[in-house]
């Protein structure tokens, strides 16, 4: 029988005692952890030694994390300065004070060159990596600052303070949004929901609780636990909450509250908590050592049972029939805590984006103020926040009927792929024949609650697919196609690429040289897919873009140096460069591609005459 939890290795990590660590979240194959002995260290996870160690702190590492992209670490330390490290080159590349006191939590944000951070001097900063400054400081909490997260859309930032509350601070206006009050001790951990309107909270008062994120109430709260909630995080599919005690796991689910299943696990100072490809990778440390664990999410409950626990009312409640989302009505008004600004419902999914400023003032190291600064996020996305509903897919499928109520994928599969997805994720199998009574048998509810819980995890990929496309209308919208394009090769999205490209080709007027050189890798990426429409949308593109630009190409990066100084020259020769070396790599690809049968072949066979004739 398959172990549920194992230890998968321990290592010593540092010369003193561990402090902070964190998994790389992008690829669940890194770790990154700060010591004692000032250090910052990078391991790859099942391997004894360190890939990185990286100084220049003069006192111990509180905290550390990585950017989404997995190419930089921000590491904060007792002394309140904060160094961020390039990976690649492995070197200091920005030292941020500010900070009174030991900076002992740091987040970066989702999509841009920003990152958030928390000291024992009660202050929450959001700095900004290009302008090497503070731009904004928020100010609310009594006591230090032990926890805090970026919303998946980018827009809010919570936090959570050993004055034992959870603040959530509006990066829109740059002001205190609500204040929960409930816990009893230190937070120690939180988490958003990946789709809906949701928070989850873990605190030293060996409680976690559940609030609601339109109507600011407690949810519930399970337990109180045997001790602390030391880490705690959603599934993927968002139907559960996974969360790391003091020597244990347990599973909950919420509306109605429940614990699915209790596994012993003799992890002591969980730090992290991971889930990629059905396993929770979980790290922990104890003094100078660092130990990392695996539990099989497929023979846990719910899991393992091979069915999930019903959707939760919390989203089911809220589908009316239109297929938009109503009020829900409070759970507990009692619970309610606070009297500051609620968003306002009335922005919808059409108020398009918006420019979200950090506020107005920018505080330099020494937390003054300043002028400028600001990031962008999509504020229809912050107005839907992970909710389901105003969006709407449509296709025209053909219906086939049969008598067991199975549903015939094969005419439909390839019809959709221009979503990004794999239909047959979202449809039911044919049921056996041995069991067709049983399919002829079920019950409406049954039915409904089968068919809802398809539909909610679609919605929600295609809530986030809306979002990002989103954030790239608001550069669009400014006529800033390079910055959309710098984005998108953030988001790693090949959907979104795709959605965007296909526009942009039929408005060829709009490639220069300069978008030539930042579009081309991410086609030469998009090569790697799988998806048959993807292929064809890159190949045609590169192959405009190889006509168009070809030549020029080639001819700067032979034409001989003029004599002097000449920047535009220099620029353009480096950019003409930068394009060869991508067209090289979309080369090496199109072999495999002719490989293949059908349009996809003959598009890449086209491409790569076109190359060589250049």
């Amino acid at each position: 029988m398959t172990k549920r939890a194992y230890k998968l290795q321990e290592f010593v990590a540092h010369s003193s005692n561990v402090n902070c660590l964190k998994i790389g979240k992008k690829s669940s194959r890194v770790l990154v952890t700060g010591g004692e002995d000032h250090k910052v260290n990078m391991w790859a996870i099942g391997k004894p030694n360190s890939i990185l160690s990286l100084s220049g702190h003069s006192s111990a590492v509180e905290s550390v994390t990585f950017d989404p992209a997995e190419g930089l670490v921000v590491a904060g330390a007792a002394s309140g300065t904060i160094k961020l490290w390039d990976l690649e080159e492995a070197k200091v590349v920005r030292t941020l004070i500010g900070h009174r006191s030991n900076c002992i939590c740091v987040d970066f944000h989702p999509f841009g060159e920003f990152f958030a951070s928390g000291s024992l001097d009660t202050n929450l900063k959001i700095w900004d990596i290009r302008r090497k400054s503070c731009i904004h400081t928020y100010k609310g909490h009594t006591s230090g600052v032990s926890v805090m997260k970026f919303s998946p859309d980018g827009r809010w930032v919570v936090s959570g303070g050993e004055d034992n509350t959870v603040k959530l601070w509006d990066l829109t206006a740059g002001k205190l949004m609500y204040d929960f009050k409930g816990h009893e001790g230190q937070i120690q951990c939180l988490d958003f929901h990946p789709h809906e309107f949701l928070l989850a909270t873990g605190s030293v008062d060996k409680t976690v609780k559940f609030w609601d994120l339109e109507t600011f109430e407690l949810i519930g709260s399970p337990g109180p636990e045997t001790g602390g909630v030391r880490s705690i995080i959603f599934n993927s599919d968002g139907r559960t909450l996974l969360t790391g005690l003091h020597e244990s796991m347990k599973i909950f689910s919420w509306e109605p509250l429940r614990c699915h299943d209790a596994i012993d696990i003799g992890w002591s100072k969980l730090a992290d908590l991971n889930i990629h490809e059905g396993k929770l990778l979980a790290c922990s440390y104890n003094q100078n050592c660092v130990g990392i664990w695996v539990v099989d999410l497929l023979q846990v409950g719910p899991y393992n049972s091979g069915t999930v626990p019903r959707s939760n009312r919390l989203a089911l409640e809220k589908l009316n029939s239109n297929g938009n989302l109503g009020n829900k009505q409070p759970v507990d008004s009692s619970r309610k805590n606070g009297n500051v600004a609620r968003p306002s419902s009335s922005h919808g999914l059409e108020s398009g984006l918006k420019e979200v400023k950090l506020t107005s003032s920018i505080t330099d190291d020494s937390g003054e103020a300043q002028s400028g600064g600001r990031v962008y996020a999509a504020e229809a996305a912050a107005s839907a926040k992970f909710q389901h509903g105003h969006t709407h897919v449509a296709a025209s499928i053909g219906e086939k009927r049969e008598t067991n109520m199975a549903i015939d994928i094969n005419g439909i599969t390839n019809s959709c792929k221009s979503l990004g997805l794999e239909i047959s994720s979202f449809i039911p199998r044919r049921a056996p024949a041995d069991s067709e009574r049983d399919w002829r048998t079920l019950n409406d509810m049954d039915i409904i609650e089968a068919v809802m819980q398809q539909h909610l995890t679609f919605m929600g990929l295609m809530k986030s697919r809306l979002t990002k496309l989103q954030v790239i209308k608001r550069f669009w919208d400014g006529t800033d196609l390079k910055g959309a394009l710098e984005t998108m090769g953030k988001m790693g999205d090949h959907s979104v690429l795709v959605d965007v490209v296909s526009v942009l080709i039929e408005r060829t007027e709009v490639f220069t040289l300069e978008i030539c050189a930042v579009i081309l890798p991410l086609l030469a990426n998009l090569l790697s897919s799988e998806v048959d429409r993807y292929l064809n949308v890159a190949l045609g593109t590169l192959l405009f873009l190889v006509r168009s630009f070809g030549h020029v190409i080639c001819s700067t990066r032979l034409a001989s140096l003029s004599l002097g100084v000449d920047i535009q020259a220099d620029e353009r020769r480096e950019r003409c460069n930068m394009c060869y070396k991508q067209l090289e790599k979309v080369k090496r690809s199109l072999p495999h591609l002719i490989r293949k049968s059908g349009p996809v072949a003959k598009s890449a066979q086209e491409l790569s005459v076109s190359l060589q004739e250049v």
